[in-house]
């Protein structure tokens, strides 16, 4: 029989894995320059695992609404004994000179535990609503401008890593309608395997400061528009997950 103490670490595993995850995505192409932009849509399929057993997958989709407005969504499902998680995010936003601006986002959370819903609204006032609102380290109810949602912060990531950037620090507003710090750095290119294949990428990980033991790496494919390839994360020395990509299809918009 699963313990309760076994349940409260995946649940919290698994909090972490979508929170970090849901937009780690591939979104454009740079060209010459970072105002000259080839967007392509996508579809994208990863595999869950936690210390080698398969948990669920997830889905990706980003496509464009209209002229300079787009959509990224996240669709997940994982099971493991008596413990169940299913999550639908998306956001939408606007893309200008490698700099995206969210314009909402929604999040909605079902399963075992307390099921979940939470939105958020970017105003042209910079003036952030969110419902409901958080109880404890809420952000202010204005914003500034470069703040981002869960999906579209790692959207930045990919444009930046597009545009050659190796320190990245970003300002979020989280699912649970909570400001928080964001710091990566690019460690390098690694040789990786994936459902896909072998391909050559870009490896970034999370700064921890005062986190011993902590550790958080992804790995993006230059060669397929930066998809995300694969996401590794250890907790207090234990992994936690290890997300691999098992397929993807992009076109030009």
């Amino acid at each position: 029989m699963i313990k309760m103490s076994q349940l409260t670490r995946l649940k919290k595993a698994t909090l972490v894995f979508l929170t970090a995850t849901a937009c780690l995505l591939p979104a454009a192409t740079l060209a010459n320059s970072p105002k000259e932009l080839d967007i392509v849509s996508f579809y994208a399929v990863y595999d869950m695992y936690r210390q080698g057993d398969l948990l669920g997958q997830g889905e990706r989709k980003f496509s464009q609404l209209a002229e300079n407005q787009y959509s990224l969504s996240l669709e997940s499902e994982l099971e493991w004994l008596i413990f169940s998680d299913k999550r639908e995010e998306v956001s939408i936003f606007k893309m200008e000179n490698g700099q995206v601006s969210p314009l909402s986002y929604k999040y909605e959370r079902s399963g075992t535990g307390s099921d979940k819903k939470l939105s958020i609204e970017f105003q042209a006032d910079n003036k952030v609503i969110i419902e409901p609102r958080p109880k404890r380290d809420a952000a202010p109810e204005q914003g500034q401008p470069g703040w981002l949602d869960e999906m579209t912060m790692h959207m930045q990531i990919q444009l930046d890593l597009m545009n050659g950037k190796k320190d990245l620090s970003y300002t979020m507003v989280s699912n649970s309608g909570e400001l928080r710090e964001y710091q990566f750095e690019v460690v390098g290119e690694e040789l990786i395997s994936t459902g896909m294949g072998r391909f050559k990428a870009i490896k970034v990980a999370r700064v921890y400061e005062d986190r011993k033991f902590y550790a958080q790496h992804a790995w993006f494919i230059p060669e397929l528009d930066y998809v995300l390839a694969r996401l590794w994360r250890m907790k207090k020395g234990v992994e936690q997950y290890d997300l691999v990509i098992k397929s993807y299809s992009a076109s030009k918009i």
